[in-house]
């Protein structure tokens, strides 16, 4: 009889590399470790060289893969690239959800900055993820761009929560919360793609200001986007 199997060591499955010899592991789990580190690869080369730039030679010379075993996996690198793109905006979804819930505050306001604040923190702590979800998605294809669309209309519930605390709810344009989250990507564009991906959270008072003004009124943004800064 043959030597029995060492156990598969589960630290270098949760990081994504599989033991070396043989493991035993099933086929299903093998394909995930691959995918998993191929989706890695794309985000970290796209955030090194640009979407345009990065190659399939790239993600697979880092992911420690075949040319065969990404193509049995991904149409193409776009197709590898949306995977990274909804891995990461997956990502920042979870963060804004988890900041709203740590509130532990029925007060929209309280929400709303606890929600963008822990976004901002992890984006500030993952550099990576900033340039493969803000600066890159627009020049990697339509499907990129439908899938930030997608992203983007899930904060608008969390947004428009706003509204029935406005004085004249009706007035208020239908498609503020788009043009909400449009002025907040812009800030957060424009920080990201000089580079400065850990001043990201100092953009939390101006970000309140843009959220609260068409809902509340000038005044009452003003009195948050000050708050925001003084306990920050």
């Amino acid at each position: 009889m043959g030597q029995a199997q060492e156990p598969a060591d589960i630290d270098s499955i949760e990081s994504g590399r599989l033991p070396g010899g043989r493991h035993g592991l099933s086929r299903g789990t093998v394909v995930r470790s691959q995918r998993d580190r191929m989706v890695e690869s794309m985000i970290a080369t796209v955030a090194e060289k640009g979407y345009t730039e990065a190659t399939v030679a790239d993600v697979i010379r880092s992911a420690g893969v075949s040319r065969a075993t990404f193509y049995e996996q991904f149409a193409d690198k776009e197709d590898c690239f949306v995977a990274a793109y909804t891995t990461v905006m997956d990502g920042m979804l979870g963060y804004v959800a988890e900041g709203v819930a740590s509130t532990e505050s029925d007060d929209w306001v309280e929400q709303i900055r606890g929600g963008i604040g822990r976004l901002l923190e992890y984006l500030a702590d993952n550099p990576l993820s900033v340039r493969t979800g803000i600066v890159e998605a627009f020049g990697a294809g339509a499907r990129a761009r439908d899938r930030y669309q997608k992203a983007v209309s899930s904060f608008f519930p969390y947004l428009d929560a706003g509204r029935s605390l406005a004085d004249q709810p009706d007035r208020i344009p239908n498609e503020v919360s788009r043009l909400i989250v449009g002025g907040v990507s812009s800030l957060m564009f424009a920080e990201a793609s000089s580079g400065n991906a850990r001043g990201l959270p100092d953009l939390l008072p101006d970000m309140m200001y843009v959220v609260v003004a068409p809902y509340l009124g000038r005044e009452a943004a003003l009195e948050v986007m000050n708050e925001t800064r003084e306990a920050r």
